[in-house]
């Protein structure tokens, strides 16, 4: 069996698959502070030209440069395959250093990688492996691939839509699309997200300068406040139009218009969830740590609070700043500037660019006009349903290792993909790799290497990408 062979050959090669996934991951890629990014899209490039990519590039944007490669396999069926290699500022509280790749043990595994981009950088290296071993045993691949690998993602992903344009000669010619990633928990649980929400992240100022009141080229003396107009109060005080704490609800005349309604297919979803987590809902709500939140909204539980999380859209303050926010009263400040960040995820068809124009026709409309917007990132939803092609070839992917996945209409967080969605009408599949990696945010960063009988370690991860290339190539045939 053909595909029993490539299997084997991952499992024979993995040292040397370890070390391709070390070296991407010892090159720094840090887009928020421009740290290593064109040495990393070098480093990729050159991983796709190994591959056998006769068309790869790198792709100048604005910003920093992503890859473009096509595996041209003269194959019935064409993946796009989307792809991020910046990762997050690396932090502190690292027990080993962040781009050494360090290989150690992490009970309960025998071996974890170590280093920032573990989640991304090192599982996308294993969907390359796993590619690799294909071709090895095959001497091809059985899809073509179109790869887009963008350096933005942690930076707002600005440029999908001047990459998809630019290669839509190609892309249009893709029958689905793909993200390469691990899918377990570090239980071994199995987590598959049909889509995700869209986000529009909104960065408002308040200032002296642009109000035309108040403090102007910096703080005053909050003695002066009796005669003083105040940017932080006028702030406060815009935000508080925007939303209702109390019912939960955005205040923004017709934020929610098109927003859809749940089909019959996400109330079975919703249901089969209510049911598997019943009182015990915090422990699968992604995002959540355990043990920070004791109560939901309105006292919500079971399938309501799956339902909210999953079609409701956010309006969220991540960030508030204004004045000295150090201990005691070092200062006594009236600020002539105040920031608030908020992140709005939204569920199809609420349109990151539409939501943004009735804020800001709200605002004026309520006399804020001064208010500053600085739009950080907008990217769209998408949407996938278990009978698309591309669903059921992962699906069953699943059902040849034994597993049971617990599947979500979406997932609450966002990402780029939506634009493969609205741009070309792909049908994007998430990540369906039998393996896990740590959270990209947190120090420690980990793939695991060497799993623990119930979580995948490298040689799992790459053989379930294997299968899911000759699921889909062979769907609806057996594979």
């Amino acid at each position: 069996m053909t595909r029993q062979a490539v299997h084997d050959h991952v499992a024979n090669n993995q040292a040397q698959h370890l070390e391709q996934a070390r070296r991407f991951m010892a090159q720094p890629s840090v887009s928020q502070e421009g740290q290593g990014m064109e040495e990393c899209a070098a480093l990729l490039l050159k991983y796709y030209r190994d591959l056998g990519c006769r068309e790869a590039e790198l792709a100048e944007t604005p910003v920093f440069p992503a890859v473009w490669a096509y595996y041209d396999a003269g194959a019935p069926k064409t993946l796009a395959v989307y792809s991020y290699f910046d990762t997050n500022v690396v932090g502190e509280g690292w027990d080993h250093p962040p781009y050494d790749a360090v290989v150690a043990p992490r009970p309960p595994f025998n071996k974890v990688l170590y280093g920032r981009g573990a989640g991304n950088k090192g599982a996308f290296i294993a969907f390359l492996n796993a590619l690799s071993s294909i071709k090895a045993v095959e001497g091809n691949l059985p899809v073509n691939l179109m790869f887009v690998s963008e350096g933005e993602e942690f930076v707002g992903s600005d440029h999908i839509p001047l990459l998809i344009d630019r290669y839509r000669h190609h892309l249009s010619k893709a029958d689905d699309a793909i993200v390469a990633g691990a899918c377990q928990t570090a239980t071994g649980d199995v987590t598959l997200f049909l889509g995700n929400k869209g986000n529009l992240h909104i960065e408002y100022e308040c200032s002296g300068e642009r109000w035309g009141q108040g403090p102007s080229g910096g703080p005053v003396h909050s003695s002066a406040q009796p005669v003083v107009d105040h940017p932080v109060w006028r702030l406060v005080n815009a935000l508080a139009t925007l939303y209702d704490p109390v019912s939960n609800r955005v205040l923004v005349d017709g934020f929610y218009d098109g927003l859809l309604e749940p089909t019959a297919e996400d109330l079975e979803l919703i249901d089969a969830l209510a049911q598997r987590y019943e009182g015990n809902e915090a422990s699968v709500l992604p995002g959540l740590a355990p043990g920070k939140v004791d109560r939901f909204i309105d006292g919500l539980s079971g399938r309501d609070l799956f339902l909210r999380y999953c079609f409701q859209p956010t309006m969220n303050i991540n960030g508030l700043r204004a004045g000295y926010t150090g201990p005691g009263t070092l200062l006594w400040t009236l600020p002539n500037a105040a920031y608030c960040t908020i992140d709005h995820r939204l569920p199809p068809d609420l349109d990151p660019n539409v939501c943004r124009q009735k804020i800001r026709d709200h605002l004026d409309r309520h006399g804020y006009e001064d208010v500053g917007m600085k739009v950080l990132m907008a990217v769209p939803a998408q949407k996938l349903s278990v009978t698309d092609d591309v669903a059921r070839a992962g699906l069953r992917v699943f059902d040849s290792w034994n597993v049971k996945p617990t599947v979500w209409p979406r997932r609450g967080a966002s990402g780029p993909m939506g634009f493969f969605s609205q741009m070309l009408g792909l049908k994007l599949l998430g990540a369906t790799g039998i393996g896990y990696a740590s959270g990209h945010s947190a120090p420690n960063e980990f793939l695991v290497i060497e799993g623990d009988g119930k979580v995948g370690g490298l040689v799992e991860l790459e053989q379930s990408f294997v299968d899911l290339i000759y699921s889909y190539a062979a769907y609806p045939n057996d594979y």
